[in-house]
Formats: structure tokens, C-alpha cells, sequence
């Protein structure tokens, strides 16, 4: 979200550094490499990788260490992938903006990780990218599609949700990625479904519906057999949340909150029907990310992203292999994902605050960890300010999380302050790393807060649900008493204080001027949201894509009704 023009607009904000920083050309130059995943097999890596101004897809031979490039759209970037077998693989393709780091969708591919047998499965829009025609496959818009496992039926295909009978209720699909067939799995459902979970099988099993701003979990024991209501109510009060099958097709693991408020990881009793043995939790965030190994058919441990992340194993092995991982390489935070057919080998990404991520290749047959790619090798972590996890206290006692940076080379006190807005505003919660745009601006002497405001997803239903109506009102207020923190804390220099963000930071950004103009000498906005009742209307908003009950109920919880709340619009 760093653009040179923010850099101009706010200079004479800033205060001179003793040494010479990166240039603004090193901060927005694009990483090396960008989401790395081992291939079921662990025989080779996919990567993003950049070339001729665009995201293209690279396979790296593992064994040989041979490899290049089997995407060249001219005019568009992969923007994600996923593996479907040991050679063949399904992505998505679009216009990636890097400044914001938003991108527009084109549609869904697959091609062997040679670059052979390249098919379209949810063919681009009009402004899709030229290489298309080139690619056999469907001609249909596949609205809603989502990829939801790989068929571990037949392989090559892979399960995805897809609203192509109905625009308002996705059914599953079986699609094989080399014929084209696509073959819907035809069973009863429950009425209103917008969220289907498969068991090991590709079999859908578990369902959510949502109508009139009522959200029902559904569950059926196998096929054939009647949908049982799991749970019932608001989406802000529903008690299970369907996160996995277990390889047995029997146990089902949910998420669930606690007498805490925060998520916790529960095997779901079906006699009681009610969570029943806990698994994990932690005291300060939701848990939710699962790590799973087919080839030992065993949930390994749960991912959470707290202060830091981190993951409690449940697995001893893997548990052993962290330690070993973190002991050789000290400083970082080591990420490990393990092939998922091929235990023996794992790839590491090794990272911190002021230390862009980069790759490590973990091979338990040769006793080897080895450096396989860093993302941002120009970056000096030495150079680089710390990224600190904060609380403080909002007027109406929420306790508030947040990122903030300090310039490296500063003594901490009476900074100029930059106040980054995150979008959204219902997203999962900022995660500790590597901040480019923090460390820019730190660069340049800015302190530079990122909070986690009422409404930011991780933190507990508390935090999420008292977003509610609370545009420009107490979501506002959150910000504003981060910055009032500041100041009495003589970090921030009262006459020197920005806000930036964009869609919902954007909003917030102009709301903050316009309520405590006082308090702000400039803000920099982008893509900001500037009519909410222009936001409702279906034949204008891109939320017109959405099924229309999230405008006809949903939002109107959580932004508010523009006829009755008219005053606040």
C-alpha cells in the first residue's frame, strides 16, 4: 500500500534520518518468489514468481533443482494456486495491483507442472486474460466457483462449490481437470445452503445455510441419510463452527468459543450434540487453522496467530522437528508444512519483523536444511525497525490490539505518526512479520500504528460483534484513542499525525478528519468508501456479486439500515 506519492504528501511530516534508508524503489520492488508449496510428493515447488511485469507460475524440480516458468499471460497475473496431484495443478488468474494489493478476478486454470495441457475450468469475464483462447475448457462464468479439496476419488479432479443452477445457493461439483467433466453431486440439500465442508471422501457433509439473517450449521451422517440441525442463530452467536473431517469420516472438529469469548478447537459429540473434547485453545485469540498429513492420516497441530504465531503440535514428531527447525535457525519464526503424501520432506519459512521471509527445504533422508529462496534479499534486517504487539484501553474500556513502529534510529519520543487504517473492516486480524509499508515509513521517521479496531476477526466474538452499527462511531473512536494513547505517552507529536487506508481504511481515514479534525494535520485515502447508501444498492455496489441476503440482512447488522438509521448515514 506504499505508493511514491504517499511519500510526497507526507514529507513534510517527517523528520531526516542519520543513515541513508532503502530508496522508495527497494521498498515497492516486488518479492523474488511468493507463495511456495511443496507438491503432495514433495518432488517439486510451485512458486509465484515475477517476470516481464507479471505474476507467473514457476515449478522448481526438487531432485534436480531444474525448473522455469508455465504460465505466460501477457496481460495477467496468477494470483493463487493449489496442487492437485504430484503433477498437475489448478490456479487463478487475475489483475494483480500491487499497491494496494487488492486484484481483480479473471477466472480458474489447470496445467501440468510441465506447462502441458493447459485447460480453462471457470472461464474468464470479458477482461479476462489473452492467453484464454489458447486454453480449451468452459465457456461458462462459474459464479460462486470455490475449490474445496481434491478428490481423493480420482485423480486429476478435484471438488469444488459452484452457483451455476442457482445464483443464491451453491451446489458441489466434481470437475476433472484434464476431460473437463463436471458432474454435479446430486443429493437432497437443506434450503438456502451458501457454504458447503466434504469429508475425506469429496463427500459434501456438512452444510450452512443463511435466511433472514439466521445462519443454520447442518450435518449428515453419510449419504442418504436425513441433514441434522447442528447449531442456530445469528452469525455472531452460532456456538459451532465445522472446521474438518478427521480421516476416519467419523470426527468431526469444530470451532467453538469458550467460557473466554475465544475460539477454541473441539471434537464434536453427535450423542450430545454439543463440542465435546477440547483440543487446543489459547487465552488471547481464536484458533482455527488445522495441519493435517494424508500420508500419516493424523491431524498434526493447530495454527495461531497471536502476538506471533505459532502452532501447538499434537503431533511429537513434528513437535521434535520445530525445535531442531528453531535451533538452527534462531531469530525467526519458522514455519514448517510438510508434504502432504511425503513426510520426509518439509519447507520452512523462516521470518520476522524486520526480516522478509525466505524458504528453507527440510529433507529428514539426507538430514538436510537447505536455503532454497529469499523473497527480499536487498532488505537488511539490521536496518530495520521493530514491529511491537501493543494493547491500549478504549474509552469504553475494549481492550485494543495494534502494531506499532518505532523508527530504528530514533530515541522514541515526540515522532511524527502515521496511523494505518486495514480494510475491510471484518478481516482477520493483522499478523507479526514483515510490514513493508511500516518499515517505509519508519524509514523515514515516521512511528506508524496499525490497529486491530472492534470488528477485526481473531480476537474473540467481544471485539467482532461490538463492531456492530458502529461505523464512524466507536470503530472510529478506537482509532482516535490509539492516537490519544500516543500522545500522552510522548511518542507522538500531537501536531504531526496522519491517517491512511483504503476501502474501509479509507472510510475511516476521511471520518477521522471530518469528526476530530483537530487531531490530524493530513490523511491518504484509496478505493475509500465514501456513500454507504450507495453501498446498498444492489444495481450500483459490486456487492450486487454477493447473494442478496448479505444486503438485505447481513449488512444491515453490521453497518446498519439505511431507512431506519438514516440520521447515521
Amino acid at each position: 500500500m506504499v505508493r511514491t506519492f504517499y511519500a510526497l504528501a507526507l514529507v513534510a511530516l517527517a523528520i531526516p534520518a542519520p543513515a541513508q534508508p532503502l530508496s522508495v524503489e527497494e521498498f515497492l520492488k516486488r518479492p523474488l518468489y511468493s507463495q511456495p508449496s511443496l507438491s503432495p510428493d514433495g518432488r517439486r515447488l510451485a512458486v509465484i514468481v515475477p517476470a516481464k511485469g507479471r505474476d507467473h507460475l514457476t515449478i522448481l524440480e526438487l531432485d534436480t533443482r531444474k525448473g522455469g516458468r508455465i504460465t505466460d499471460f501477457g496481460d495477467a497475473d496468477v494470483l493463487r494456486h493449489h496442487w492437485i496431484s504430484g503433477e498437475r495443478l489448478l490456479f487463478a488468474v487475475g489483475e494483480a495491483y500491487e499497491a494496494s494489493g487488492e486484484a481483480r478476478f479473471f477466472g480458474w486454470y489447470a496445467v501440468n507442472a510441465d506447462g502441458s495441457e493447459l485447460r480453462a475450468i471457470d472461464a474468464p469475464d470479458t477482461h479476462g486474460p489473452s492467453a484464454s483462447p489458447r486454453a480449451p475448457g468452459a465457456r461458462t462464468y462459474l459464479r460462486g466457483f470455490r475449490y474445496l479439496a481434491r478428490d481423493p476419488l480420482e485423480r486429476d479432479s478435484i471438488i469444488v462449490e459452484a452457483r451455476y443452477r442457482d445464483p443464491e445457493a451453491p451446489d458441489v461439483y466434481r470437475y476433472q481437470t484434464r476431460s473437463g467433466q463436471m458432474t454435479r453431486l446430486g443429493f437432497e440439500r437443506p434450503p438456502n445452503v451458501t457454504r458447503w465442508l466434504v469429508d475425506r471422501t469429496g463427500v459434501p457433509r456438512v452444510a450452512r445455510s443463511y435466511l433472514r439473517g439466521i445462519a443454520t450449521i447442518w450435518y449428515r451422517p453419510g449419504d442418504g441419510q436425513a441433514w441434522i440441525k447442528l447449531d442456530e442463530g445469528e452469525d455472531s452467536k452460532l456456538k459451532v463452527l465445522p472446521l474438518a473431517f478427521d480421516f476416519d469420516n467419523r470426527t468431526l472438529y469444530v470451532a467453538s468459543p469458550g467460557s473466554d469469548d475465544k475460539s477454541a478447537i473441539y471434537r464434536y459429540d453427535f450423542e450430545r450434540l454439543r463440542p465435546g473434547e477440547r483440543l487446543a485453545r489459547h487465552k488471547d485469540v481464536d484458533l482455527g487453522a488445522m495441519l493435517f498429513s494424508r500420508a500419516r492420516r493424523t491431524l498434526l497441530g493447530i495454527a495461531f496467530d497471536a502476538d506471533k504465531p505459532g502452532v501447538v503440535w499434537l503431533d511429537e514428531e513434528m513437535a521434535r522437528l520445530q525445535a531442531t527447525v528453531d535451533k538452527a535457525l534462531p531469530g525467526t519464526f519458522n514455519q514448517l508444512r510438510v508434504a502432504d503424501e511425503n513426510p520426509k520432506r518439509a519447507l520452512i519459512a523462516a521470518y520476522s519483523d524486520t526480516s522478509p521471509p525466505s524458504y528453507y527445504l527440510f529433507d529428514a533422508d539426507r538430514l538436510t536444511l537447505e536455503k532454497i529462496a529469499a523473497t527480499r534479499p536487498w532488505i537488511r534486517p539490521e536496518d530495520m525497525s521493530e514491529r511491537k504487539f501493543v494493547r491500549y484501553k478504549a474509552r469504553d474500556g475494549l481492550e485494543i490490539p495494534a502494531y506499532l513502529t518505532i523508527p530504528k534510529r530514533s530515541n522514541g519520543k515526540n515522532l511524527p505518526l502515521l496511523v494505518e487504517i486495514h480494510g475491510g473492516p471484518w478481516v482477520q486480524k493483522q499478523s507479526w512479520g514483515f510490514d513493508r509499508d511500516a518499515q517505509f515509513f519508519a524509514s523515514r521517521g515516521y512511528a506508524v500504528l496499525q490497529p486491530d479496531f472492534r470488528g477485526t476477526l481473531g480476537y474473540g466474538r467481544r471485539h467482532y460483534a461490538s463492531s456492530f452499527g458502529q461505523w464512524g462511531l466507536a470503530m472510529q473512536d478506537d482509532i482516535t484513542d490509539g492516537v490519544e494513547w500516543l500522545v500522552r505517552e510522548g511518542i507522538a507529536d500531537r501536531d504531526r499525525i496522519c491517517l491512511f487506508g483504503g476501502s474501509y481504511g479509507g472510510y475511516a481515514a476521511l471520518w477521522g478528519l471530518i469528526k476530530t479534525p483537530e487531531l490530524y494535520r493530513c490523511g491518504v485515502t484509496y478505493a475509500a468508501i465514501t456513500d454507504i447508501g450507495l453501498y446498498f444498492d444492489i444495481a450500483w455496489s459490486d456487492m450486487a456479486r454477493s447473494p442478496i441476503e448479505w444486503l438485505d440482512y447481513g449488512a444491515r447488522v453490521r453497518i446498519g439500515d439505511p431507512a431506519r438509521d438514516r440520521e447515521k448515514f
